[in-house]
């Protein structure tokens, strides 16, 4: 759903995705330093290392990179699955070695790896194998790859080994059956959460390549509160700072605010916020809350709309901000104008009386009507019927707001081409004092449901910004 805000604040690509991307790497919070290291120890040192890190600090994006970056005359073998036993954890190897005829014992298929590993050493090439997730290992296989690393030439290993898991690899490599394997472990990494300073710089750096180009989008007040929130970790903060700008895409704001950010912490399952409050490992956060994450992210491919309709002080959009079809540049004033969706001419507003200004009171529109029998009028009575249905529940999704009544006509007729005209509802709704006629299209049971509607819309409708509306909230709106 992220993707609704893309055009709202102007970027190329969704900046907060909880998918590894390597075009958001962030080299702060000491990344940059620890995949430096990670290269060296690829293509010098030999045994095995680890590098331990809380659930989403981003270890897998780290392992990827590293990859990436290796020299040419690296092989890198990548396990992101490790949970096979002690056999299927050799025969996968092999095959990425390119090894297809393997014996059926264990002692033949080590024998055939060893010689290929020693064919590519006596080329110039070395071998790593990373192994992300590693705490999720059988102990089993784990034994196996320290063989693994028994494999040498007189003065060589012929294989590099890194574990990449969360802190229970540590106790994992612990246990007294695993101290050979532990013993061999010349280099340990931790990747720990991001400061404050840290944090506030990485979502600005992935605003940035997202393709900002502005001052802050977040104000002082959500940032704090988004930080402190995500306990440092990169892909809470993601979720949260994805969640707030949904937020202020739904309610036209240009700027990320404090409420906005609030309502995405709201969405996080109960008992998040009090496992993050009693953190020892570091302020904000605490291990172990991989179920929290999960979670969140399944919350969030559900209802990544929803939350606004619960958290945000009020479902009201001000419509000379966000809802005008063709809101004018910022730099005018902002009065409301209908923008043209099909034909030669924009729709215009006959009567000069009916404009709204802003000392109105009691707008001219207060007393307009349409005539009667004409589409507008067909329109309002069906959205009085829906708005007296008890209990009144669902969602719709508002499409515009205008000035005048004078170009509700006229702008049905155009949208009744690209939308189902039996789907459009109309009234006058009050906002601030003034009274505008809103348009909205559709019967939604979900919040979800609506979005996802609304982006198989022709990019004709989508361009004016729509958004998902409660019809509880429009009725609290309406006009009498």
């Amino acid at each position: 759903m992220s993707s609704l805000y893309i055009d709202h604040f102007g970027l190329r690509k969704p900046p907060f995705q909880i998918t590894p991307d390597l075009d958001f790497f962030f080299t702060g919070g000491r990344r940059g330093d620890i995949l430096t290291a990670l290269l060296h120890v690829a293509t010098h040192d030999e045994g095995i290392i680890t590098l331990v890190a809380e659930v989403g600090s981003g270890k897998t994006l780290l392992a990827r990179l590293m990859i990436m970056r290796l020299d040419p005359q690296v092989f890198a073998i990548y396990l992101a699955n490790p949970c096979f036993s002690r056999d299927e954890i050799i025969a996968a190897i092999a095959r990425d070695l390119g090894l297809t005829d393997l014996a059926t014992n264990i002692e033949g298929k080590l024998a055939a790896l060893q010689q290929e590993l020693l064919r590519r050493h006596a080329q110039g090439q070395r071998v790593v194998l990373v192994i992300d997730e590693a705490h999720a290992m059988p102990v089993e296989s784990l034994e196996e790859v320290r063989l693994l690393s028994n494999l040498e030439t007189g003065q060589h290993k012929l294989i590099n080994i890194m574990l990449f898991g969360q802190p229970e690899l540590d106790a994992l490599l612990a246990e007294p059956r695993l101290r050979q394997v532990r013993d061999r472990v010349i280099h340990r990494f931790e990747l720990r959460a991001l400061q404050a300073v840290e944090a506030n710089a990485y979502i600005d750096h992935r605003l940035r390549a997202a393709g900002w180009q502005g001052a802050g989008l977040f104000s002082a007040s959500a940032m704090t509160r988004l930080v402190k929130a995500s306990g440092g970790r990169a892909r809470r903060i993601n979720l949260l700072a994805d969640k707030a700008l949904l937020a202020a895409y739904a309610q036209g704001s240009l700027t990320v605010e404090l409420p906005h950010v609030d309502s995405a912490v709201q969405e996080l399952p109960n008992g998040a916020m009090h496992s993050l409050d009693k953190a020892n490992r570091h302020p904000w956060s605490k291990p172990g809350l991989g179920w929290v994450l999960a979670g969140c992210i399944a919350t969030a491919a559900l209802g990544l709309l929803a939350w606004y309709l619960k958290g945000l002080p009020s479902d009201r959009v001000d419509p000379s901000k966000s809802l005008a079809l063709g809101s004018p540049p910022p730099e005018l004033p902002p009065v409301l104008t209908a923008k043209r969706v099909a034909g030669p001419e924009p729709v215009r507003n006959s009567n000069p009386a009916a404009q709204l200004s802003p000392g109105d009171e009691k707008p001219a529109m207060r007393r307009a009507a349409p005539p009667t029998g004409s589409r507008a009028q067909e329109v309002l009575d069906r959205t009085q019927a829906r708005l007296k249905e008890t209990p009144l529940s669902g969602y719709t999704v508002q499409l515009g707001a205008f000035e005048t009544v004078g170009v509700l006509d006229p702008y049905l007729t155009r949208m009744g081409v690209l939308l189902d005209p039996s789907q459009m509802y109309a009234q006058f709704s009050d906002y601030k004092g003034k009274t505008y006629m809103a348009v909205y299209f559709g019967n939604f049971g979900s919040a979800s449901d609506a979005a996802l509607a609304l982006q198989s819309w022709p990019p004709s409708v989508r361009e004016n910004r729509p958004l998902v509306r409660s019809w509880a909230k429009v009725k609290q709106e309406q006009t009498p």
